[in-house]
């Protein structure tokens, strides 16, 4: 007997990954290009037209992962950075309304780092940081293997703390590369790639402040594993020597003796772990 299946969208600042779960694996997903910049409504229909797209009648739920906190219970989405409608925004009501089915809101990194401890390399870890590094620094805590995400879904995000001349979001995420060298992050890899001395200083001073942000964690959770995904993780080969070197820094030698830091190789971690959570709930 066909089991029953679940919408699945991980809603990032520039992009909607969304599809259909079943059976313990995504079989279709798409990935399309998203204005975060629209009025609340606009992305609302957004929203509802890559639904329609994957929707089928045994569809039980529809589990979304957003950038931003969130009222898990009441599915009421909070100061989305990138999202300038979300300020207080009632998506779970509003969704269930117009489809008549249960819906699920989490954190898009909450979701991330649940894929990657059911399905990933985080699997048969205890203690682990999810990071993802794309339009904005997220991190999310996974502890006894059990996801942490605070009483409003603000647990483990460091990247609003003030650092240098702005905030650990603005040094560890794809807007450093176009603030500080006024081209994307992809750009200066392809460059960095083929010798480029000032990409190649780039990304060695992304490593440098990421570790300063990997810093904070390190001293909060004492992971065993931290796993790094997003847009710019992409890049991984060309930060993580960096983020080593100045991890050196660090005052407790022993706890970066025991650390693991590696580059998510599921490209669907969080619409995976969307769905565990909305079945775990």
């Amino acid at each position: 007997m066909k089991t029953q299946s679940l919408v699945t969208i991980d809603i990032g600042g520039t992009k909607i990954n969304y599809g259909r779960f079943r059976n313990d694996v995504i079989e279709i997903n798409h990935i399309v290009d998203f204005c975060a910049d629209d009025n609340a409504d606009e992305i609302l229909h957004f929203i509802i037209s890559c639904i329609d797209q994957v929707l089928l009648d045994d569809s039980q739920a529809i589990a979304i992962g957003v950038p931003c906190l969130v009222d898990i219970e009441q599915g009421i989405v909070f100061d989305a950075v990138n999202i300038p409608a979300w300020q207080k925004y009632p998506l779970k009501t509003t969704l269930e309304r117009h489809y008549q089915r249960d819906v699920y809101i989490n954190n898009d990194v909450n979701c991330f780092v649940t894929g990657e401890l059911y399905a990933g390399i985080a699997k048969g870890y205890n203690d682990v940081v999810g990071i993802c590094l794309g339009t904005g620094f997220g991190s999310a805590l996974m502890l006894n293997q059990k996801l942490h995400a605070g009483r409003n879904c603000c647990a483990g995000e460091v990247g609003g703390i003030g650092y240098l001349k702005a905030t650990i979001d603005d040094y560890c995420s794809g807007a450093f590369f176009q603030t500080h060298f006024h081209v994307s992050g992809e750009v200066l890899a392809k460059k960095a790639r083929i010798g480029d001395p000032i990409a190649i200083r780039a990304f060695e001073q992304f490593g440098q402040h990421l570790a300063q942000a990997i810093s904070y964690l390190l001293f909060i959770v004492d992971p065993e594993l931290i796993v790094i995904g997003g847009s710019v993780s992409q890049s991984f080969d060309l930060f993580i020597d960096s983020i080593w070197l100045n991890l050196e820094k660090f005052p407790y030698q022993n706890v970066v003796k025991n650390l693991k830091i590696e580059k998510s190789t599921l490209p669907d971690a969080a619409l995976l772990g969307t769905a565990h959570l909305y079945l775990s709930k």
